[in-house]
Order: structure tokens, then sequence, then C-alpha cells
């Protein structure tokens, strides 16, 4: 496993100075295009990996959404191939998405809110059709140009803006993919971004005891098509929205899941690939730490590995 950092256009120097990683997820909007060019100046001298993880927002104000069919999907595809041809002429690795939901959703990247349309929306048959259509398309575009697509597993439901926690008090039924879709992606050969918070945050109305298990079951039936782990924990309530908690003590002393020991039990499916990276996902300020601490995770875990074949 190669492990990374993730930052935007801003605040990045001090971070990979300090923790040189092994590869980085750059927050990509794609109508700040320009704001980019110095990190990526950096990233390609310093001979570091790294991939895009991509945000726009559709001409009426609509969040990308290619579940959605029709002209929505068309114009939420249009701009992902825009996005990889981009990463095929900056030397990127990947392009990572969110696939969408079954309804509507108006977003404000600016102003860090989201409003669900839930008088517009698709069944689950239409929004697999429509995925799994443009996910194809997709996928071989980017292949012909030595770029993973990668669809990212996404929470249930979604705040009603991300600038602190009171987002999450209300949460939007916004009924976005389900890991039962997810699945059916990974075995058509569509490559998978597993955020452990989102896929953990895929149901709203289950006891949080058995959250761990369906999560596991998950990641386990996604691992081989899995190339990305958005390595995050999420904090109660477990209403099907996920809260970008890290991997720190204090966030473990909020009750988080997964747990510490479960984190592991997590990573243990990945533990001989060197083809998927980690990326935490907590807030800037914290990502240094992260980084160590996932760190300190995967060299327990190699540990493991070489005691048992010593054994």
């Amino acid at each position: 496993m190669k492990i990374g950092v993730k930052c935007g256009p801003e605040k990045w120097e001090t971070l990979l100075e300090n923790t040189k990683p092994d590869c980085l997820e750059i927050w990509y909007r794609l109508d700040w295009k320009e704001r980019y060019n110095e990190l990526i100046d950096y990233l390609q001298k310093k001979q570091i990996p790294f991939g895009l993880h991509f945000w726009a927002v559709l001409k009426d104000g609509y969040e990308p959404n290619l579940a959605y069919g029709g002209a929505i999907a068309e114009e939420s595809a249009e701009l992902m191939f825009q996005t990889i041809d981009i990463a095929q002429a900056i030397g990127a690795t990947y392009v990572n998405v969110h696939p969408g939901s079954l309804f509507l959703t108006r977003l404000d990247l600016d102003n860090m809110r989201m409003h669900v349309l839930t008088d517009q929306n698709v069944d689950e048959r239409q929004a697999y059709e429509s995925l799994s259509l443009h996910a194809k398309q997709l996928h071989h575009y980017a292949d012909e140009r030595s770029i993973l697509f990668l669809i990212e597993t996404v929470p249930k439901n979604v705040p009603f803006h991300w600038k602190d926690s009171t987002g999450r008090e209300n949460a939007q039924k916004s009924q976005q993919i389900s890991p039962e879709i997810m699945i059916k992606l990974a075995k058509e050969a569509i490559y998978i971004t597993n955020d452990i918070s989102h896929t953990l945050a895929s149901w709203d109305d289950v006891p949080a005891a058995e959250l761990f298990s369906r999560l596991y079951a998950v990641t386990e039936q996604l691992a081989l098509q899995t190339k990305l782990i958005h390595l995050n924990t999420t904090c109660p309530p477990f209403n099907g929205t996920d809260s970008h908690n890290g991997v720190l003590e204090e966030d473990f002393e909020q009750s988080v899941l997964p747990t510490r020991e479960q984190l592991v039990k997590l990573l243990r499916l990945f533990k001989d690939r060197d083809d998927v990276w980690i990326i935490p996902e907590p807030e800037i300020d914290k990502m240094e730490k992260n980084y160590w601490e996932i760190r300190k995770l995967i060299k327990a875990l190699n540990h493991e590995s070489i005691k048992t074949k010593n054994t």
C-alpha cells in the first residue's frame, strides 16, 4: 500500500515538505484549473505520483450525477471526460468521481452547501443502468489514456452543508448510490475508491453495533477492484452521513467508527497490495498528524506479515 495526503490549491507547501508522501490526491475543482499550476509543477519536479478528485457544478447548479440519466448524466460525463484529458496532460494517475444519487442535488461549492430536490428522482434500476453505461464509457476512455477512472463509495444521505458539524444534524434523504450497485460495478471491472466512512454511512436504519460487519462485508466484496482507500472515520450520530474524522486518539475518544482495531482488520485485506493508495481526508490542519498515524498502522501490519512468514 502507498500512503499519501490530500490537498487543494492552497496550504500544501509545508504539508508536502514535512511528510514527503508516497502519493497525493488533489481536491480538483474543474473551474479552478489554473489555481493548481504551482502545486502540479512541484509534484512533477519531485516525482510524487498524484490523482485528481473531481469536483464541478453543472450549468444549472446541479451536482454531477452519472446515475440520474438523461441530460444530467450526459453533462456530468462530459465534464469527467474533460478531467481525464487534463489528467493525461499533467501526468496524473487517476480521476476519482462520486457516482451520484436517485435525487437531483443543487451544489454550492463556494459556500459548501447542498440542497436535495426531493420531487425529482429516478429509481434504483434506472440509476444503475445510467451509471453502468457512463462508467464503462469513462473507464474505456481513461484506460486508453493510461488513467485510472475510479468511482467512490458514497454515504446514503447528505448534510445541508459541510462548513461544520451542524450540517449533519438533519440529514437530507438523497438516496446516494448503494453498496449493492457499487458491487455490481466492481463485478463489471470498474475501479473503486472505498471511502471507509462513506461506506459505513450507507445505512441509516441499523444499530451502530451492526455497522462494522456490513462495512467489512462490502469492503471485502469491493477489494479486488479497489485502487484507492479514503481512510476516514465517522462520529455519532450514525444517520447516513459522514463526519470526516480521522485516525487520531482525539477521534477515537469521540466513539468514531470504525474503531482503531476495526481499521486494522479492514487494512489487512490490502496488506499485500502495492497497487492501492491510502489517502486520509481530515481537515487540512490535521492532515500531517493523520498521515503519520496511518504510517504507524501500516508499519504494524507489515510487521505482522513478517512474523507470520517467519512462523
